[in-house]
């Protein structure tokens, strides 16, 4: 998708190479209707299930009125069930910390691709730019390859003027674009790391960080995002089908 250099590129490629049933793969949202065990599965489901029961047993018990040992018995294999339920609807819940708030970046906002690709990189550089904008939370992204700056999109630093040199590898950017497994670095929170003076190009209150290596192509995608723990697996995970190593 991201993946190999468009050779036909008139000065260099661009890590875009996607084909129609790729992108209508990852452009697709599929709607897979559960059956009613999936649905009695949901966690939330669950528990209001398991709650009622018990409540179901609790007034059961209030108003009987001559209550045999055979009915304690009942009652209390009864309990089993729904407990077991809301135990097992809770270790299923995702708990997830509140979100932290976006902080106001102060920068100016840069539309820039490199000059010399061919108009078919162009236009899947735009595409795979807008699906990870509108589907993440970044809010600066920069496509570094060849020792070279080629795109960059969203807020940057005031004093940053858009060309190749813009994006100058430090140590954390040049250990990503070494990996050639692909792995992502992620900084959650790049605001505690000294380390963050190498992205002197994004805003300077940038909260997170996602570097995604290109793998064996020799760069990597930078996306910036105005909050703490911005990016999420499902982030990650978008941003390597676009640009596999």
């Amino acid at each position: 998708i991201l993946g190999m250099l468009l050779r036909s590129s008139t000065v260099v490629g661009c890590p875009i190479g996607l084909a129609g049933p790729q992108r209508a793969t990852i452009n697709a949202c599929v709607q897979v209707e559960r059956t009613l065990p999936q649905r009695l599965r949901q966690p939330e489901v669950a528990i209001a299930t398991g709650v009622t029961l018990l409540l179901a047993l609790v007034a059961n018990r209030l108003v009987t009125e001559d209550l045999l040992n055979s009915q304690s018995r009942a009652d209390l294999i009864g309990t089993i069930a729904p407990i077991v339920l809301i135990l097992d609807a809770l270790t299923a819940l995702d708990i997830t910390p509140k979100e932290a708030e976006p902080v106001p970046l102060i920068g100016k906002e840069i539309n820039w691709v490199r000059s010399g690709l061919t108009w078919e990189t162009r236009s899947e550089l735009e595409w795979a730019v807008e699906t990870l904008r509108t589907c993440t939370s970044c809010t600066s992204l920069a496509l570094f390859y060849a020792n070279e700056t080629v795109l960059l999109r969203g807020f940057f630093a005031p004093s940053v003027d858009a060309s190749v040199t813009t994006v100058q590898p430090g140590p954390l950017l040049r250990k990503c674009i070494s990996k050639l497994s692909g792995a992502p670095d992620y900084l959650p929170a790049l605001q505690l790391l000294p380390g963050r003076i190498e992205f002197e190009y994004l805003p300077e209150d940038t909260q997170a960080l996602l570097m995604l290596s290109l793998g064996s192509q020799s760069g990597a995608l930078i996306l910036g995002a105005d909050r703490a723990r911005a990016f999420n697996n499902d982030d990650v995970a978008l941003g390597r089908a676009i640009a596999p190593p």
